[in-house]
């Protein structure tokens, strides 16, 4: 496999690359400090965006003390990074404005400009959205301005970084489908980690926790290495003391944002409850795949219907989850349970799945043609094309005359009907507009 792309930050001192390279990457890997010059050796990390994997470099900071030794060495490591990279994020900064060391930087690199996004840091107010300007002198069209410390604009910075990369395929299994098992106390959560990892299947580690907090279990399914994350119950706040309790209904809460799919189970004994709903408004807000099991299904009297009103009912109290599907099991007696695995495979496969611009705009002239946006808040609303724009979940973009033209019910005609085309069973799907006209 071919190493991924490199993207190199580069700048001057104290241009805030280390601060950059946290937010992308995630995580405090590099130290950031108000003293110029922390930085000093080249760090790495692995990175993937909008399903593009690079190497992100920060370098050391760039500045015209020709006597230093030590930076002699950072410019030399530098150097040898530019000619590396294949994308180079030139890193300035609003509060000091273009420097003597942007421009030596600027000139010492020309032959690497091609490669070159100018990104002025630290815009955090109109005044300094305002002075971007004054950076036009460095001849790029282009300028994105960001503040690494909040996260503004970097989303968009990454964007255009992927763009200018080759889409070469991702390694396999660069990272396990992550599954949490989520719902109140006592629903049947750890039983069904137990039915299902008891099934024949090989795993590889285990990482336990307390029964306070969330226990992964790393395994292999036929070949595909799966994170199932067993969380503690979710408890009502009323009932959730201060402490242990807390930080364990906090732990299950972080669980379901950092899962790729969220099982959540409902006790087929009891009625739905407002925790229940609770629960699953987490999993809806948090953007994930959800399937909706209902747990203990051996210990139900059944007749005919009685599963579809369950379901009925279901729908009903959580009309925001239609999009969930539903499946009856029990852990004792492991009905359904070989289901569960195939299933949370099938809805991340839909989590990714693409949608060709043309056949999107094709289908959205067809829902115009049979329900045209109506007069709303001042003017009645136009859409010029759509394209998708991410994947899990899928998200879309319409362009459009004015965003405040389309009610929300209008957004929810145009979801519902891709859902019909398209089906995206198991996943929320985004829809965001953008205006283009006055």
């Amino acid at each position: 496999m071919k190493r991924p792309s490199l993207v190199a930050i580069v700048g001057k001192t104290n241009s805030g690359k280390s601060t950059l390279f946290n937010r992308i990457v995630g995580s405090r890997k590099a130290i950031t400090h108000a003293t110029p010059g922390v930085t000093r050796d080249r760090l790495e990390e692995h990175v993937i965006w909008n399903g593009v994997e690079f190497i992100l470099v920060d370098t050391g900071g760039f500045n015209l003390d020709r006597d230093d030794t030590l930076q002699w060495q950072i410019t030399e490591r530098i150097r040898k990074t530019v000619a590396e990279a294949e994308v180079i994020i030139f890193l300035t900064d609003i509060k000091t404005g273009p420097t003597a060391e942007d421009e030596s930087l600027w000139r010492e690199f020309s032959s690497a400009r091609q490669k070159m996004i100018l990104v002025v840091n630290k815009v955090e107010s109109n005044e300094d959205q305002w002075s971007v300007h004054e950076f036009h002198g460095f001849g790029l069209e282009e300028i994105y301005s960001i503040s690494a410390m909040h996260g503004s604009g970097v989303g968009e910075l990454l964007d255009r970084v992927v763009s200018r990369l080759p889409r070469r395929p991702l390694p396999k299994e660069t990272s396990p489908l992550k599954i949490a098992i989520v719902g109140k106390p006592n629903v049947g959560k750890s039983s069904l980690v137990n039915a299902l990892v008891g099934e024949d299947r090989h795993i590889v580690t285990e990482e336990p926790g307390t029964t306070r907090d969330a226990i992964n279990l790393r395994l292999r399914y036929h070949g595909t290495e799966i994170l199932l994350i067993d969380t503690a119950g979710i408890k009502r706040r009323s009932r959730t003391k201060k402490g242990l309790q807390v930080i364990s209904t906090l732990k299950s809460l972080e669980s379901i944002k950092k899962s790729d799919i969220v099982l959540l189970l409902l006790d087929a004994t009891s009625e739905i409850s407002r925790q229940d709903t609770r629960i699953a408004g987490e999993a809806h807000r948090a953007r994930k795949g959800v399937a909706i099991l209902i747990s203990k299904w051996d210990l139900i009297e059944k007749e005919t219907g009685t599963f579809d009103e369950f379901v009925h009912r279901i729908r009903k109290e959580m009309a925001f989850l239609s999009y969930a599907p539903v499946i009856a099991v029990s852990a004792l007696t492991g009905l359904r349970v070989n289901t569960i695995f195939p299933l949370c495979f099938k809805l991340q496969k839909e989590r990714g799945k693409k949608v060709g611009t043309s056949e999107l705009n094709r289908l959205v002239e067809q829902m115009v043609q049979v329900n045209p946006p109506k007069f709303y808040k001042g003017g009645a609303g136009k859409i010029y094309y759509i394209t998708q724009t991410g994947v899990t979940p899928p998200t879309f973009t319409l362009f459009v005359n004015k965003a405040s033209y389309f009610p929300r019910s209008y957004i929810r005609y145009i979801s519902n009907q891709l859902r019909k085309v398209f089906t995206f069973e198991g996943t929320a799907v985004r829809i965001s507009l953008r205006s283009r006209g006055r």
